[in-house]
């Protein structure tokens, strides 16, 4: 492993997962000095019998929910925000359970900042006030879906993201009978953010040691637990090892930052509206397959991650990093199974691929130039990408 003279590392949050892992929630509740919260999910999740699920945990504690707040569809915005924090006060809570992904968990993170700071809007934090803290405590359950934003310490809510290390949860409780998934094209969409936060973090410029013990095991699991979990959504066991790489993912990407295929897809997702796990299912294989083709080293982590130790041991030493990066894209194919081969296919009109390449650029700060991105979307637009 190789150790940089200097690097930093945020180690946060607590992950608590396994069989019955949801009954430790009154435990870590009262390790927080809370016992009255607000559960916050979607609709999606109600349906599918997941709260029930949630509220049989505490049948043997002392804990009493103060509300569930279900309406979350597939977007947070502040006036959800503004309802669940009223309901947060009206009844007296005192901690807040996000049960879900995505938009659950940003809201759930934006329903904190404003009853913790007792403000009406967030609109003094778009503006660059720092949230000042301490929040409430926050605890994410996940399920089958995830938009590689719930172990960061920031929050999309209307479109725009607020940023800060007081965002982090506290705790993570991952339960096979919670993070099933919905269906195939979903998990493999939380698969595709995942990998791409994953392969990321392990093949970046400056090495550190900490981010790759986070990334290492997520690109081990989802090497072998994501197709099956997107072949068979129900699997139990596949969709926990999935959540618990896709926690992994975001916990490392949040130490490492964006890379290049990262910020193409969310450029992408904001042009046209296509979901980023759907743009990133898409433009993975076309950015890895063009990472092996560059002259840019590629560390042997990602073969070792790839293929375990017995497959690592087997490889000859000066193909480690070539097979690394064809067993990511080999995977990173292989989610085409639930989503769309190609930009092309999802109607994509061609015209925009300049302009996103050119925000893309912008997004990066210099670090890619819309050249690179230009090559990748012109790629990933064609059927045969």
């Amino acid at each position: 492993m190789q150790i940089p003279d200097n690097y930093e590392f945020l180690i946060y949050p607590k992950i608590v997962s396994g069989q019955c892992a949801l009954e430790n929630l009154p435990t870590e509740l009262a390790g927080n000095d809370a016992q009255k919260p607000l559960v916050i999910t979607s609709q999606a999740i109600v349906r599918n019998g997941l709260t029930k699920t949630l509220v049989k945990a505490f049948y043997d504690s002392a804990v009493v929910i103060g509300a569930i707040y279900d309406p979350v569809l597939d977007y947070a915005g502040i006036s959800q925000a503004q309802q669940a924090a009223r309901l947060f006060l009206e009844r007296g809570c005192d901690a807040i359970i996000a049960l879900g992904g995505g938009p659950v968990v940003a809201l759930a993170k934006a329903v904190n900042v404003l009853v913790s700071e007792r403000q009406a809007t967030l609109q003094p934090y778009y503006n660059g006030s720092p949230i000042a803290g301490p929040l409430k405590p926050l605890i994410v359950v996940p399920s089958g879906a995830s938009d590689g934003q719930e172990a960061m310490p920031a929050m999309t809510v209307d479109n725009r993201t607020i940023a800060s290390e007081r965002l982090f949860p506290g705790v993570f409780v991952l339960d096979g009978r919670v993070t099933i998934g919905d269906r195939p094209s979903c998990v493999a969409e939380s698969g595709a953010i995942a990998l791409a936060q994953a392969f990321t973090a392990l093949t970046m410029d400056a090495p550190n040691p900490m981010i790759d013990a986070l990334a290492h095991p997520s690109l081990d699991l989802l090497a072998r637990h994501l197709l099956p979990a997107v072949r068979r959504p129900k699997d139990k066991g596949a969709g926990l090892a999935v959540a618990n790489a896709a926690v992994l993912a975001s916990a490392a990407g949040a130490n490492s930052g964006p890379g290049l295929v990262f910020v193409l897809g969310e450029a992408l997702a904001e042009a046209t509206g296509v979901s980023l796990g759907k743009c990133l299912g898409i433009l993975l294989p076309v950015a890895m397959e063009a990472l092996g083709q560059s002259n840019r080293p590629v560390r042997d982590q990602l073969c070792l991650a790839m293929a375990g130790l017995e497959g690592f041991a087997a490889i000859p030493a000066n193909e480690r990093p070539h097979k690394g990066l064809e067993l990511a894209a080999a995977l990173a194919r292989e989610l085409k199974v639930a989503l769309p081969a190609s930009l092309q296919a999802l109607r994509i009109q061609h015209h925009l691929l300049d302009p996103v390449a050119q925000a893309a650029a912008a997004k990066s700060a210099g670090r890619f130039t819309a050249a690179e991105c230009r090559a990748i979307l012109g790629r990933a637009w064609e059927a045969n990408a």
